[in-house]
């Protein structure tokens, strides 16, 4: 077996202002949290452990919405059917006890809308895993199709070079790929599923192959683009990116890749031109002092609340705790910024109805939020488009506000508002100390 070391010519970077990141705690008192989930209303749905239990009001409710103690060996994600507020229909992955990976549909109590319906479970999909790498995550994309990511299924032990056995690049295989569902079909089969040709010896439900163990994926609210965090082996962990509406027949490269290295070349397809190739990756185990890394893939932001945040992807490492914000420029350029150690083992993010996004350490569920770059702004002259202004330490301001338009101040410390400020009739103007250092 041969084990090579090639670079591929590296995306482009480029600087791009992006905001410092504060983490908000919003409940604590949990014990294993994996899945933050939105049915489209005011509710969060933490997968905590054998249970789903719902965030509502700042409180974590005593009941759990969904409770599988002694049914499942643990549930890995949830989410909700696009009209869930009229059918009531959501779908749970779950590790089954005899170890195979589940898909089943679950629908909402008729009595009260904080409860599931315990005996409505229809199982959809289900595939043997043992103990190796599973994926794990659920999304309804933008298409309204159901996705799930499969692991390769192997241990992917340290100082091994991983896919044991070869699934990734295997087509006949479940595991290792992206995978689609149409669970408006009976046959839960999109029709625009690629491999869907007689003893083609293909699962029909694979859209997509190369992948490792890709723990967490989203699609942006706003485009429907697809990304990954694809967790690697001992040398590079990856963000993979696929614009919507090209999602088919996409080949992540793993095993004949890490990251952007070429790794098991008897795994490579005939044609490497045709991989798709990770947006960014950064050093794992062997290249970054021999220290732990596992990528936790995380959500674009598109919430209101901090502008400065909009378009940028966050996503963070479970084991170093350390936190980015990647954007791709308009001039296809791509900034990836550092922001720091922020949390210990960040387990999974979350997004609400609103666009606005969380993330979570086993025991503990935070809320993001953005901060500025600059200590002090100060804002003169006339402000006619909305706008959003926040500062490390102190804002001052002179402004007048005029046009119908609403314009927030966020800092930390102090919002000083001077002689001339002025807010015409119909603007609207917000002030608030965020706390954020």
């Amino acid at each position: 077996m041969r084990f090579f070391i090639l670079y591929l010519l590296l995306p482009i970077f480029s600087l791009a202002q992006s905001p410092n990141l504060k983490l908000n705690l919003v409940a604590d008192g949990l014990s294993y949290v994996v899945d933050i989930a939105s049915a489209g209303d005011n509710r969060l749905f933490i997968v905590d452990g054998n249970k789903i239990k719902i965030l509502a009001n700042g409180q974590i409710l005593p009941t759990p919405f969904l409770d599988l103690t002694n049914q499942v060996n643990w549930i890995m994600a949830v989410c909700f059917h696009p009209n869930y507020a009229q059918n009531g229909n959501f779908y749970v992955k779950y590790k089954a006890n005899d170890a195979s990976c589940v898909i089943a549909r679950f629908s909402k109590s008729t009595d009260d809308s904080n409860l599931a319906d315990p005996n409505s479970a229809t199982i959809l999909f289900s595939y043997p895993n043992n103990n190796g790498h599973e994926g794990g995550d659920l999304e309804f994309g933008k298409d309204g199709y159901l996705y799930t990511t499969t692991g390769d299924g192997a241990p992917g032990e340290r100082n091994t070079l991983g896919d044991e056995f070869q699934n990734a690049q295997n087509m006949s295989s479940i595991k290792g790929k992206l995978l689609r569902f149409n669970v408006n079909s009976p046959n839960l089969i999109p029709i625009e599923n690629p491999y869907q040709q007689p003893n083609d010896n293909i699962p029909d439900e694979i859209i997509a192959s190369g992948l490792r163990n890709p723990w967490k994926f989203s699609f942006d609210r706003q485009s429907g683009d697809l990304w990954i965090g694809d967790v690697g082996q001992d040398s590079y962990e990856e963000v993979d990116f696929v614009p919507f509406g090209s999602f088919e027949q996409r080949n992540f490269g793993w095993s004949c890749y890490e990251g952007n290295m070429l790794h098991l070349t008897q795994n490579c397809p005939q044609n490497q031109s045709t991989l798709t190739m990770p947006i960014i990756d950064y050093a794992g185990y062997n290249f970054n002092g021999n220290q732990a890394a596992s990528i936790t893939g995380g959500y674009v932001y598109r919430g209101t609340k901090y502008p400065a945040l909009n378009g940028f992807y966050c996503y963070a490492d479970y084991n170093s705790g350390k936190f980015w914000l990647l954007k791709r420029l308009s001039n296809g350029n791509i900034s990836n910024d550092a922001k720091g150690i922020l949390m210990n083992n960040p387990t999974t993010f979350g997004e609400d109805s609103y666009g606005e996004l969380y993330v979570a350490t086993f025991d503990k569920i935070y809320q993001i939020s953005a901060c500025g770059n600059d200590q002090t702004i100060t804002v003169s002259g006339q402000i006619t488009t909305t706008s959003y202004y926040n500062a490390l330490s102190s804002i001052t301001s002179n402004v007048t506000i005029s046009n119908q338009t609403n314009v927030t101040f966020s800092a930390s410390k102090k919002i000083e508002l001077n002689a001339g400020f002025k807010v015409e009739n119909g603007s609207v103007f917000y002030a608030q100390i965020d706390g954020c250092q």
